[in-house]
């Protein structure tokens, strides 16, 4: 018995699961002045790294400040998919901000001192409020 779904998973696990259409992952808009980058994963590991990095750099940063960048909707976050974070925040004039609800998140990124990087929030609106 061949198993239909054998592919599939295969290419998941090879990361090349994503379709070019970076819209359905990752969206943006701006709001008082703020980049608001919304990520629409549940878990944001090194298989989409490259793809935030890519997305990032194409957004049009003129009049703006400050980035927030949503992480909201993952329950988890690997250390490359972080890493190009803060790879794009030392390449940027932008401030960049993260928004984490996840309590254990929030936990990890203050053990391993990520906030001491970025001013990180529980919400878009108290993130875009404190500039």
């Amino acid at each position: 018995m061949v198993d239909s779904n054998l592919f599939a998973r295969k290419n998941f696990l090879d990361g090349n699961w994503m379709t070019t259409n970076l819209s359905e992952y990752f969206s943006y808009n701006s709001i008082n002045e703020n980049i608001v980058v919304k990520l629409n994963l549940l878990r944001a590991t090194a298989n989409e790294a490259d793809f935030l990095k890519s997305y990032l750099e194409r957004i049009p940063q003129e009049n703006c400040e400050v980035m927030v960048i949503d992480l909201s909707n993952c329950n988890f976050v690997d250390s490359t998919f972080l890493s190009n974070i803060i790879s794009f925040n030392k390449k940027t004039d932008l401030k960049i901000k993260l928004v984490v609800s996840d309590s254990r998140q929030l936990r990890i990124f203050k053990i391993t001192k990520i906030d001491s990087i970025f001013e990180i929030y529980n919400s878009i609106d108290k993130a875009i409020a404190l500039n």
